[in-house]
This record gives structure tokens, sequence and C-alpha cells, in this order.
């Protein structure tokens, strides 16, 4: 196993960053082909277009070959080969002689960020159109005739993930998931894989599997979900998305929906020490915690990032590119990633065995008899702890929740094991 310092995060995102990811494409499987020269255990999977999945369909494949238009003195516009941002994803094939006024209608800019080219897609739209800076985009002649050409084909094919399980002594998991579906753009697509590539370096076999997933964001997480469904609800522990985690911004946290599971709990555990910490409920939500965390899954879901997507100027611009992150930023949210997993790993949690109160006197936990007088204080605590074990308590939650000593509560948790009331969450 390589040491973190052995591993440039840079280096991977130099390689990654021109491939154009989209929802599907040789781009996507490009970039989890070299995740894969990355670590061998990675295993590329895939999903045939037109495969029903919830209320969703997975799309036909897009491959672009040059798109770009041209004047009459053949200088071409928004190359395709000298930046992928300058095609909306997924434009259909087009080839025509059109006036420019109709084709600034096809033009997409944006005035607040003259010199940054956005970021545009029609992936559920029969559609085709262009991205260029809004200063460049002011110097095209008006009466001039522009050459459109749009080499590209949209076909039944393939939509491809990639994801690599680290077995633990249990079956139950931490899920790690980032998504490969954005094109040049480096703190909103990549910094989240090349978290994910440098945990499967660090990481160790442990006491819970840990799995890493990289999708398509949404569509992809939707097909994950519908694979695993059944898996995810029995074995998830916790979940993190990772998202936009390259940058010097504060570490984000993107509450689940009703803020109390044991993801959330964790996560603000270890990420409330750090520098201008800042948490945020689910109605801030953007990416993969909307599928894994709400309708109808409610997993113990978060999303973790450093400036939250929308918060940043260069967000889905062209000047979301490799200046936005740097190997120190990398490593400080690896770092921190990195603590979590191992925070979740060393703590136990415990769950009942049995449904409703247990009959505590049986196991003379409690008097016998009864009555007048209060209950006190252990078996106050015994009855406490039984009654908040459960998936989103571990130890160190069930000290701050009942107010207890550690030491007390390994006490009262070793007798509620020895009777078959608690056992460890395995």
């Amino acid at each position: 196993m390589k040491k973190k310092s052995e591993i440039s995060m840079m280096k991977w995102a130099r390689d990654l960053f021109p491939f154009n990811r989209s929802l599907t494409g040789k781009g996507n499987v490009k970039t989890l082909s070299y995740i894969k020269s990355i670590n061998k255990n990675f295993k590329i999977l895939y999903t045939n277009s037109g495969k029903k999945v919830f209320d969703w369909k997975i799309p036909n494949e897009w491959e672009v070959k040059k798109a770009y238009f041209e004047d009459t003195n053949k200088k071409k516009y928004c190359d395709f080969t000298k930046h992928n941002l300058h095609l909306v994803g997924y434009s259909q094939p087009f080839s025509k002689t059109l006036s420019f006024n109709k084709l600034k209608k096809k033009i997409y800019t944006d005035k607040k960020n003259p010199d940054a080219i956005p970021y545009v897609t029609s992936y559920y739209k029969k559609d085709w159109g262009f991205c260029m800076k809004y200063k460049n985009f002011k110097k095209l002649k008006k009466k001039e005739k522009f050459k459109v050409l749009i080499d590209s084909k949209i076909f039944k094919g393939k939509m491809h993930y990639s994801e690599m399980l680290i077995k633990g002594k249990s079956k139950k998991e931490i899920l790690i998931v980032s998504y490969i579906c954005h094109p040049s753009m480096a703190n909103n697509e990549l910094s989240g894989p090349l978290i994910v590539m440098a945990l499967s370096k660090l990481l160790k076999k442990s006491k819970y599997s840990v799995r890493l997933l990289l999708v398509p964001e949404t569509i992809g997480a939707i097909d994950y979900i519908k694979k695993k469904e059944r898996h995810l609800k029995k074995n998830l522990i916790a979940g993190f998305n990772l998202t936009c985690i390259g940058d010097s911004g504060p570490f984000t946290l993107i509450s689940s929906k009703e803020e109390n599971t044991y993801a959330d709990k964790v996560a603000y555990r270890i990420l409330s020490k750090t520098k201008k910490f800042k948490k945020l409920s689910f109605l801030k939500r953007g990416s993969n915690e909307r599928q894994f965390g709400c309708q109808n899954m409610n997993l113990p879901f978060v999303t973790i990032c450093r400036s939250r997507f929308l918060d940043f100027k260069e967000y889905h611009t062209s000047n979301d590119n490799l200046k936005m992150i740097n190997e120190k930023n990398l490593n400080l949210s690896l770092k921190y990633i990195f603590n979590i997993i191992s925070e979740i790993q060393k703590n136990k949690i415990y769950v009942k065995r049995q449904n409703c109160e247990p009959f505590f006197s049986k196991y003379n936990l409690i008097r016998k008899t009864r009555g007048g007088k209060k209950p006190n204080l252990t078996e106050i605590k015994i009855s406490d702890i039984v009654a908040y074990a459960g998936a989103n308590y571990d130890e160190k939650e069930l000290v701050k929740k009942i107010n207890i000593t550690k030491e007390n509560l390994t006490y009262l948790l070793n007798k509620l094991k020895k009777f078959k009331i608690l056992k460890e969450l395995l």
C-alpha cells in the first residue's frame, strides 16, 4: 500500500482533465480505464441503453468526432477539439449553413462570467448547441453566414460505471460515492473521483466493508440503487457522496433529510473540528444525496464538499479548471474523509435482539419488587441504553446522549450482551 506522500492526485487530475465525460461515451470509458490502471481492483460495469430503472430509462450512448462552426473565411469557432465544453452535451448531429440570427439561438454564453465557457447539456431532449465565452460571442459578425458542423452520433449502447469493494470482517458496509459525468471541470468533477482513487490505495481491510462507487450523477445513482436496493437497505452503515472537494473552501456537510442518521453524526463529529465548518440542510441538496438519502430510500447518506456546488462563481464553467484544485487541498480533504471512515471502523454500534422493552427483572438488571421509590441511576441508564441502541448510535453517541461515562457504558453494554439483549451490528 502506498503512503499518502506517494500519491499524486494532481498528476491523475492532469491526465483525466481532457476526457469528454458525460452520462455515457468513450470519455467515461477512458476515465474508468485510467482509474482501473491506478487500482486494478476497480470493476468496470455497465447497464444497457433503454433499460427502465424506476421512473427513468438508461440513455442512449453519445459519441462526438468533431464539432465547430466557421465563417466564410474558414475561421473556426467553438471547436470541440480545443475545449469539450464548447459543445452542448448530447448534441445531435447537424450540418447546415445558418445566418447569425438563426445561429445565435443555439449559442449559450454567461454574461456574468464573460471570460468563461458555460457548461450546458441536453441529455433528455433532442437538440444541439454551442457554448462560448460571452466576450467572443460579441465579436461575431452579425451579417455573416456560418457553416455549422456537428459530427456526433447517439445510439443504443451502454452506460458505464465502476466500483471497488474492500471486504471487511462484516458484510455491513460504508459507501463512498462520486461521479464521472462532467467534461473538463476540476473541482466539480474530478475532485471527488481523485479522493476515491486515493482511498483505494490507502484503505486496508477492517471491521466493516468499504465500497467505492463512481457513477454518472443522478441516472447512475438511480440505476445502482435499482440493482442494489435490498443490499443497501440491509447492509449500509453510512454513505458519503463526495463533490467539489478540491478547493480551499470550508468543509461543508449537506445533511440527510432528517439530519440525524449515523452518516450525519459521524461526518459532523469529524468535520466540525475544521475551520469555518458549514452544516447545511437537505434543502441545499443537489447531488447524489437526492437519490440515496431520499425518495423512499432514506438511507444514512450525506454529501461532503468544500465550496458547495452553485456557491462558487467558477461552477459549471471552463473557469473550473486545474487551477481550482491543488495537492494541498486534496490531501486535506483526503485526510478528513479517511478519518471519517476510520471513526466508523473503530467504534461499535449495538442493536436490540428483540422488539419492545426486555423483561429486565428476569435478568436481575432491575429490582423485582417495585413501588414508591424512583428507579436507581443504574436502572435508568440500562433502560436508556436499550432504548437508544440502534444503527444511528455508536458508543460515542450513546455516551453523549444518555450522559454516561465511557467506562460505565462499557460495563453495562457487556452485561446486556451477556444476556443477549443487545448485539454488535456486524
